[in-house]
């Protein structure tokens, strides 16, 4: 059998069979949501789209990697790695869970929100969150690459569709989980088949050997998340109080959340792509600076958020290659052979996030400038294993205490980093009470999961738990010290 007539006889019946009975039954696509057939038709087809843009770079690094692997005359063709008939799956198989949760949803019962909605949403989102740092550590082996690949790239789709709206989804929990479960069960169970004859092989090299039959489990754990994601993202636009959460956040959606976001996504490349490091890296770091510019220009005027990058950046640059130079005031250390772009020898990405991290800490601690340097030497207690490890700078200094780092060294940056967040307070004032909604400050707590988790990935267990202490202790800091007047 080729992968064509697999659909032919697998998928196209299903979808086929469950057209008929969507346009055969009356009432509201929706049900008892009180949504109007035109929005549900809407978000219905756009789901496949954004799954084929989503799950295209994915799909062809795994067949790249030949974590898949199709024989030629079992496919009509190919578009990049992947097969003409594996683009399609991606549309089928959305639309098979979107129509039959549809189907289910006319069955009436009204949209619900689950009882103690905050522990669901943050306490569903935080488990995925970890499953995605689980999947990263993964990818470090052969045998759980596919495992990995799985977990780090549906796992955060997932988290953010869970913090938003998990209550939404637990308050119709049977109706959710039949119609995620239902499909999963079904492509399982062709999945099987189309493995036993051969249409399609998974490595054995990039699992780990767990089978229920034919079917390894990383091939169940595609299917489940892979429903999970449709039927979650379905429900959410579907339910009545999304649409109210997404119009009671819009004053707090600011440009500046969108920078702070693909410094986040930046990072998520980087197991997949180590070598890349460099260049993810100064990127991030660069939107991160670009999401600190735009925030301080609200509170303060662009003349004045563009003084701060000057200031920041400026003398981030200047501390950086004098101290490289005399060793004042971190210590002896140089930067010779480190990555680019860079600046008479010193990277980018350091003034780049002198500026941004300062920022970062300053909002974080309310603008005490004593704090946000502590916050940014915590910072740093990550900083020196991961950037000395990528050749970013070497230390030479007699007197290491910690990855290479003297004591000076973080009693330089306690120094600059006070210095700095003063000087930033005395330009905008309002960095100190920036006011209700979000800011930048929260981008710290993203450093709580993503620095361990890089230190971990390149195989530093015993820094990423100590990098992970610094950076509770920091925040240990602000919750004791923040509030407190002077």
């Amino acid at each position: 059998m080729t992968y064509l007539q697999y659909h032919l006889l697998f998928i196209v019946p299903v979808l086929l069979g469950l057209a008929v009975v969507t346009a055969r039954r009356r009432g509201p696509l929706a049900g008892a949501y009180n949504t109007h057939d035109r929005w549900t038709w809407g978000w219905f087809w756009a789901l496949p789209a954004v799954a084929a843009l989503y799950t295209t770079p994915w799909d062809n690094y795994l067949v790249f990697r030949k974590v898949w692997t199709y024989p030629p005359e079992r496919v009509l063709g190919r578009l990049g790695y992947v097969p003409y008939e594996e683009y399609a799956f991606f549309v089928l198989q959305t639309l098979i869970s979107g129509l039959l949760l549809l189907t289910l949803m006319r069955r009436g019962g009204p949209a619900r929100i689950a009882a103690r909605p905050g522990l669901v949403r943050w306490g569903g989102a935080a488990l995925l969150l970890g499953l995605a740092f689980v999947g990263a550590v993964c990818l470090r082996n052969e045998s759980s690459l596919y495992l990995g690949l799985i977990l780090a790239w549906a796992m955060p789709v997932l988290a953010g569709q869970w913090a938003f709206g998990g209550d939404l989804i637990l308050g119709r929990a049977r109706l959710f989980w039949t119609a995620v479960l239902v499909p999963t069960v079904y492509l399982w169970l062709t999945d099987a088949y189309a493995i036993a004859d051969g249409i399609w092989q998974i490595s054995p090299r990039f699992t780990l050997g767990l089978k229920l039959g034919p079917l390894p489990l990383e091939e169940m754990l595609f299917f489940l998340v892979t429903n999970l994601l449709v039927v979650t993202g379905l429900m959410l636009f579907l339910h009545p109080e999304a649409l109210r959460r997404l119009q009671g956040a819009r004053p707090v959606l600011r440009p500046w959340l969108g920078l702070a976001a693909l410094y986040l996504l930046l990072k998520i490349p980087v197991p997949l792509w180590p070598a890349g490091f460099p260049l993810l890296g100064t990127l991030g770091t660069a939107c991160l600076a670009l999401a600190a510019l735009t925030y301080a220009a609200g509170l303060g005027g662009w003349g004045r958020a563009c003084g701060l990058l000057v200031l920041g950046a400026g003398a981030g640059w200047l501390i950086e290659w004098t101290g490289s130079q005399t060793g004042v005031p971190f210590g002896v250390y140089s930067y010779a052979g480190a990555p680019a772009p860079t600046l008479l020898s010193v990277p980018l990405i350091v003034p780049l996030g002198w500026f941004a991290m300062t920022l970062v800490a300053t909002l974080l601690s309310g603008g005490r400038p004593l704090l946000a340097g502590a916050l940014l030497t915590a910072w740093d207690v990550g900083l020196e294993p991961l950037m000395t490890s990528r050749g970013y700078w070497t230390w030479h200094d007699p007197n290491p205490l910690w990855s290479g780092a003297p004591l000076l060294n973080f009693l330089g940056w306690w120094m600059v980093g006070a210095a700095l967040s003063w000087a930033f307070v005395r330009l905008i004032p309002r960095l100190s009470r920036p006011g209700p909604g979000p800011n930048p400050g929260a981008v710290f707590l993203t450093e709580l999961l993503f620095l361990p988790g890089g230190l971990l990935l390149f195989g530093q267990p015993l820094a990423a738990g100590v990098t992970f202490v610094a950076l509770l202790l920091g925040l240990g800091l602000v919750r004791v010290l923040a509030r407190r007047p002077g």
